[in-house]
């Protein structure tokens, strides 16, 4: 309705390293002081401002709490898809291109994995023409 997608910008932090345990890496940035859309699981569009890996990639995000581990303070967990490199300290625009669903909390690591798994190829799909 905008004429563009909702996007969130900023520096990418030190996480738990979760995501790297489970076998997608993020990239982890504060929601502080935004206005947040719906929590959940997103396609996304990334641009890389700064570093050594400018450039624009696809990939798939969570934003909220994750309430699989118990959290209370909102991020955006952002997976790029195929990216090798390293983006701590370096400025993200990430683009909200589709909403895949909402955030859940599930039974085991092996259930979440098995669900990250559906949402990357559902992005992949998503963003295979843009």
């Amino acid at each position: 309705m905008l004429g563009h997608w909702h996007r969130i910008d900023g520096e990418v932090l030190h996480g738990d390293a979760r995501g790297r345990e489970l076998g997608y890496p993020t990239a982890n940035m504060a929601l502080d002081r935004l206005h947040q859309p719906a929590f959940g699981v997103y396609a996304v569009f990334v641009d890389v401002l700064t570093g050594p890996d400018q450039g624009s990639y696809k990939g798939v995000a969570s934003l909220g709490v994750r309430p699989m581990f118990g959290e209370n303070k909102p991020n955006l967990e952002t997976h790029l898809f195929d990216f090798k490199g390293d983006l701590y300290g370096q400025h993200l625009s990430v683009a909200l291109v589709a909403y895949l669903r909402p955030e859940l909390k599930f039974d085991s690591l092996e259930a979440l994995i098995a669900q990250m798994d559906k949402d990357s190829a559902e992005a992949r799909k998503i963003l295979a023409d843009g």
